[in-house]
């Protein structure tokens, strides 16, 4: 008999006198203008040729304007006369489980902040969207913002085949991305950028209400630049990140980029930055012919405080680190990493800097000797495994840790799993893998998990009433399968809210404690997982 296991998941919160609006590809639009403080829209499967325009719409921080698509079954294409879908004077608006096709029309993005003075985007959420057909050119942007923009969230979205995968900031730093989480994405084989965060003019934090100090974090995203990636003057890193501005407000600002995966690029780095960055327990691979990590000036500003550490870097003859031309006048680190390539020199400091950088407890190796330290340097992505081998010399001794813990998750590893500092590289053990493979997927959350796997029908799964009010009925019509099934009621942040045991191919389950809005119901039977739509009134 196949094994359940349930769970009710929390996809949005929402007080009693918020509207809940279903939405087909005939009437969005109108709808779409209508919406209000806590409204959420839910956007029924379809294709949608019109642009989607999200104008002029604020939500609050508890009471977000929420749009929820069907997931690949939600389908807005390209056209030529516009970015598909457009965001202009909006705040606290969530846009959740769309496809988005552009058709690789050229010179259209998928999602665009746009508009001039005035038109500021901030609070955003942008989940679970899955991007496709915007490859047409090198300016053809998954997610892109010329407007200011501050606080946004990027999670859990797949951009395959774009011009350039996230293009964040205007071009000439007069618009800044301030402030933003950027987790669980996957960007794979775009022409350009998988992401570029754009550098930041001094007194461009001038708007009442923007975040006008802070950091942006950038941490479990899957870049990957094995295929399609331009060459000669075009070829682009896989991330860059410009700077913050370099007096007044911002001058501290700092990225966190951790536990990402940086896979292969033919030419040019898997990682270039300027600023003040905080880069590590990344994994990052380059067999094909490009370097790894390199910190460089950039627009005319040489980075300034940067802490590289514990990662683990791979490549045939790649320079594994390289910071090139620093600020002098600002401390750098370099400690604790796992460097493996034939080059000369894996780990290379040059330039102003040299003074100012403190070099120690890394660990670099040919690749012939890579399997003293780790199990598989393969380029094959289904068979690397860069966990350390059992007896490993990547464990040494105990690095002093106190200049990093004020960094997010400094004291875990790749795996999310707490760092013992006498390891070098991403991880923290040794044999078998306790945690992610290596993939060019979507990377798993550490801690509680909640699936926000695409919603669907099934026949032989009945739950009634919908909406509800305090009593929800299950119904499973095909064989009874092994009981007790678990339920659980999970909010985003993975808190458990409500857990029971079904035990009967009919169950009533009591939701009266649950706040109105819009919730997931998911059940799986082992590897298919079926979805479907709840609704508390």
């Amino acid at each position: 008999m196949k094994a359940i296991s349930l769970a009710i998941f929390f996809l949005v919160y929402q007080q009693a006198t918020c509207q809940i609006i279903p939405a087909n590809p005939s009437n969005y639009s109108a709808l779409v203008a209508a919406l209000q403080p806590g409204d959420t829209l839910l956007l029924d499967s379809g294709t949608y040729t019109a642009q989607l325009k999200i104008f002029n719409l604020v939500g609050t921080a508890s009471d977000p304007i929420v749009l929820i698509g069907n997931g690949d079954k939600t389908i807005f294409e390209g056209n030529a006369c516009c970015n598909t879908v457009s965001m202009k004077a909006s705040a606290y608006v969530e846009l959740h489980n769309i496809l988005i096709d552009g058709l690789d029309i050229p010179y259209i993005d998928a999602i665009k902040a746009e508009g001039t003075s005035g038109n500021w985007a901030h609070h955003i959420m942008l989940d679970s969207i899955h991007i496709i057909g915007h490859g047409g050119d090198q300016q053809t942007v998954g997610i892109s913002t010329k407007c200011t923009t501050w606080d946004w969230i990027i999670r859990h979205c797949t951009i395959e085949g774009a011009g350039t995968g996230l293009y964040l900031g205007n071009s000439d730093g007069s618009a800044p991305f301030v402030n933003g989480l950027i987790e669980y994405n996957v960007v794979l084989q775009t022409i350009g950028y998988n992401m570029e965060i754009k550098h930041q003019n001094i007194n461009t934090r001038t708007i009442p209400g923007m975040t006008l100090n802070g950091k942006t974090i950038i941490r479990h995203n899957v870049f990957s630049k094995v295929e399609n990636a331009s060459t000669g003057g075009n070829a682009r890193p896989n991330v860059l990140v410009g700077n913050f501005p370099s007096t007044g407000d911002g001058a501290n600002d700092l990225y966190e980029i951790y536990g990402n995966l940086f896979w292969q690029n033919p030419v040019e780095s898997l990682f270039q930055g300027t600023g003040n960055i905080a880069f590590y327990n990344n994994i990052c691979v380059n067999h094909v012919g490009g370097n790894g990590v390199t910190f460089q000036n950039h627009n005319n500003f040489a980075p300034r405080t940067l802490f590289v550490f514990n990662n683990t870097i791979i490549g045939d003859q790649l320079w594994g680190i390289r910071l090139l031309d620093t600020d002098p006048a600002y401390q750098k680190y370099v400690i604790g990493n796992a460097v493996f390539s034939d080059h000369a020199t894996p780990i290379r400091i040059v330039g102003g800097g040299v003074q100012s950088a403190q070099v120690e407890d890394n660990i670099t190796s040919t690749m012939m000797n890579a399997d003293n330290y780790i199990t598989n340097t393969s380029a094959n992505i289904e068979l690397i495994d860069v966990y350390p081998t059992m007896g490993s010399l990547l464990k040494s001794t105990l690095i002093q840790n106190t200049v990093f813990n004020a960094f997010s998750d400094f004291q875990n590893d790749f795996n999310g799993n707490e760092r013992d500092w006498t390891y070098r590289g991403a991880y923290t053990g040794q044999g078998v893998n306790p945690g992610w493979k290596i993939s060019l997927e979507q990377k798993q959350m550490s801690g509680p998990q909640v699936d926000l796997s695409y919603p669907f029908e099934h026949s032989e799964i009945n739950l009634f009433p919908n909406p509800v009010g305090n009593t929800l009925y299950i119904r499973m019509n095909e064989t009874t399968p092994s009981f007790p099934v678990k339920i659980q009621v999970i909010h985003l942040t993975g808190q458990v809210i409500l857990e029971q045991d079904l035990r009967n191919s009919t169950e009533e389950v009591n939701v009266s404690t649950l706040l109105p809005g819009i919730y997931l119901l998911q059940i799986t039977f082992e590897k298919e997982v079926w979805n479907k739509w709840l609704i508390k009134s």
